[in-house]
C-alpha cells in the first residue's frame, strides 16, 4: 500500500488518468506491432546468411523446435521496458523523433553495445561477427521503438 504523498512509478510516468493509460497502452501495442513487423524482416535478413553456415550448423535450433512463446515474452518485455523508460524521461527530452533517436539509442548502448563488447573481449562463446549484428538488429529495433513511445502530437 502507498503512502500517502509518496507518489508510485505510474504517478512519475504520468499515468494517473484513464486517457493516459489508454494512450500508453495504445502506443505499447502499436510499439510490438512495429516490433514484430521489423523483426521477422530483419532476422531474416541478416541472420539467415548464418543459418546455412557449415561451421555453424551446431549453433542454431531449427525453425521446427523453436519454443515461440519465450521470444515472444521477450519482445513484449523489452518493449514494455522502453516504454516505461520513455515515459519517466520524456520531460527531459528534446520533442519529437530527435527525442526517440536519443533514448533509443541510449537504450541500445547500455542494453546490447557494452554486453555484447564484455562478451566478444572476454569469452570466444560466440562468434564476433553474429553478435554485432546482433547488437545492430537490437539497436534498430529499439530505436524504432523509441519513436514510437516518445512521438508527440498536438492532441497530448
Amino acid at each position: 500500500m502507498e503512502k500517502p504523498g509518496i507518489p508510485g512509478l505510474f504517478v512519475y510516468m504520468g499515468l494517473r488518468t484513464a486517457k493516459d493509460w489508454n494512450q500508453f497502452l495504445l502506443r505499447f501495442f502499436v510499439a510490438l506491432g512495429i516490433w514484430e513487423v521489423a523483426s521477422v524482416s530483419l532476422r531474416t535478413l541478416l541472420f539467415s546468411t548464418f543459418y546455412f553456415d557449415p561451421n555453424l550448423k551446431n549453433f542454431f535450433v531449427p525453425m521446427s523446435q523453436v519454443f515461440w512463446i519465450g521470444p515472444i515474452v521477450a519482445d513484449i518485455l523489452e518493449v514494455s521496458f522502453i516504454g516505461i523508460l520513455a515515459s519517466l524521461v520524456r520531460p527531459a527530452l528534446p520533442y519529437g523523433l530527435l527525442g526517440g533517436l536519443l533514448s533509443g539509442i541510449c537504450f541500445s548502448i547500455a542494453a546490447f553495445v557494452a554486453p555484447a563488447l564484455a562478451i566478444s573481449q572476454f569469452t570466444g562463446a560466440f562468434p564476433v561477427k553474429l553478435i554485432w549484428l546482433w547488437v545492430f538488429y537490437q539497436s534498430v529495433l529499439s530505436i524504432l521503438v523509441s519513436f514510437v513511445f516518445t512521438f508527440t502530437s498536438e492532441e497530448d
